[in-house]
């Protein structure tokens, strides 16, 4: 499955969650549309730390909607690459292996 496919799948099974647990999915939309206001940190820096989480927790559907969330944010490979390194070196293998997957994602992802 490509990760395309696998972002939209992940969609719809959110939305099945929404119908079934309504109260604390809006509240968790809530916490996520106060987490993208602007502050001292820029929504590409948040993306970026979401990502770092993300990749060092090996939560591909987090992954996915993270690196989806930054390039519309204006983040670049560069950036990724960046966030990448980073958990390698606290990660080691594991860094290696989710970061490569989130550079893949990167560059299939719209």
């Amino acid at each position: 499955m490509s990760y395309i496919d696998e972002r939209k799948e992940n969609g719809e099974m959110n939305k099945e969650l929404v119908k079934s647990a309504p109260e604390i999915m809006k509240a968790f939309g809530d916490l996520h549309a106060e987490y993208t206001k602007e502050s001292a940190t820029t929504l590409v820096e948040k993306e970026m730390v979401a990502l770092g989480i993300s990749i060092t927790i090996k939560c591909i559907p987090c992954m996915l909607a993270h690196i989806t969330s930054f390039k519309k944010a204006g983040g670049t490979r560069e950036q990724l690459v960046d966030v990448i390194k980073t958990c390698i070196l606290m990660n080691g293998g594991p860094g290696t292996a989710y970061g490569a997957k989130a550079l893949k994602m990167y560059d299939e992802l719209d």
